[in-house]
């Protein structure tokens, strides 16, 4: 069964039965349609034909709360690592990279839920208004949370907290690396979500290391208790353990550790002990904000020890050969008329 234009645009103007709009929306999720989908919906935003019914609604408010639904749409379907990529899904993918340019399909799917005001759309109106932060390169911040709760974000990092914690958890988002000191609440978790995994406590202080784009994971408990959740299963940490998580190789590894370390980032230092070297290249690459890479599989099972504050590129690299006996190569690579530095690391 397919659908035309009027059909379509009755249905966002919330003209068709209970039936008929249950019909439309199953062909919607339907991949076979996806291109018909697009083509219909651009014809009618390019008409500007779509009549809303009642008072205008709060767009800006709702856009805030769309954006907090896609990007838990996306964290979710990360999270279970599925492949299946639905019509739905891959409109959250599209939304996600071009809702900041492209207003069309926010504004399509906002109207969507105005006229469907169902139980679904009860559930959306109810989401707070989601913030977002980013940290450029190079820079780090502090932020208090609604409930008191504190988070230090270290460069390159992504977060996301509502404007105000209502239901039976607290929860935001990070995709980067983040120190939090949590108001303790016994009645009320707070939840850290990430593509890779997802951390529940009611109140401590932990320190998280979690880049999706490296595929690894890694959380350091520092005071209370919490729980893991993800691609390595169900974890539990006490004060003092650590995890690593490497989410490409399915690698993990509990240990004990000194958690001051994993914080040290908050005071302008990085604190390696015994770190494996394919680890701590990824962490060395975020604080120097350069493309690190191992050219021998030998070593990335050298382990490196080190504390680095103020020195500068080429000191670090002068301090890892000559404490592991390894050479590096410095190579200038030239892309959008920018040069960015690539150091591999080799054997002698």
């Amino acid at each position: 069964m397919n659908f035309n234009y009027t059909e379509l645009k009755e249905y966002l103007e919330g003209k068709t039965t209970d039936q008929q709009s249950e019909e439309i929306r199953n062909w919607m999720k339907n991949p076979e349609n996806e291109e018909e989908v697009r083509r219909l919906l651009g014809e009618i935003w390019a008409h500007s034909e779509i009549r809303l019914k009642g008072e205008k609604p709060n767009f800006e408010l709702l856009l805030d709360r769309l954006h907090y639904r896609i990007k838990t749409q996306s964290v979710q379907a990360e999270s279970q690592n599925t492949q299946a990529k639905t019509l739905s899904h891959r409109l959250v993918q599209q939304f996600s990279r071009i809702a900041a340019i492209l207003i069309l399909p926010v504004l399509l799917l906002t109207a969507y839920f105005y006229f469907n005001t169902d139980r679904s759309f009860s559930r959306f109106a109810e989401v707070p208004a989601m913030r977002e932060i980013y940290t450029k390169p190079g820079t780090r911040t502090m932020l208090t949370l609604p409930d008191g709760t504190k988070v230090w974000l270290n460069d390159g990092t992504l977060f996301k907290y509502p404007e105000s914690f209502s239901g039976n958890q607290r929860e935001v988002f990070v995709d980067g690396e983040a120190f939090f000191d949590v108001t303790t609440n016994s009645k009320k978790p707070f939840v850290v979500d990430n593509p890779i995994m997802k951390t529940i406590v009611t109140g401590t202080q932990f320190n998280l290391y979690a880049y999706t784009d490296d595929q690894y994971f890694e959380a350091t408990l520092l005071e209370g208790k919490i729980h893991l959740n993800g691609r390595a299963g169900k974890i539990e940490l006490d004060p003092g353990q650590q995890i690593q998580f490497d989410a490409a190789s399915k690698q993990l590894l509990k240990q004990k550790v000194n958690p001051e370390n994993a914080a040290a980032w908050v005071d302008g230092k990085l604190v390696m002990h015994d770190e494996r070297l394919d680890l701590a290249v990824k962490k060395l690459s975020r604080w120097y904000n350069v493309d690190i890479s191992i050219n021998s599989p030998n070593l990335k099972s050298y382990e490196l020890t080190c504390t680095l504050e103020n020195e500068k590129l080429e000191q670090c690299l002068e301090l890892i050969t000559r404490a592991l006996s390894i050479q590096y190569r410095i190579k200038s690579i030239h892309s959008d008329n920018q040069i960015r530095q690539k150091i591999e690391l080799m054997m002698k």
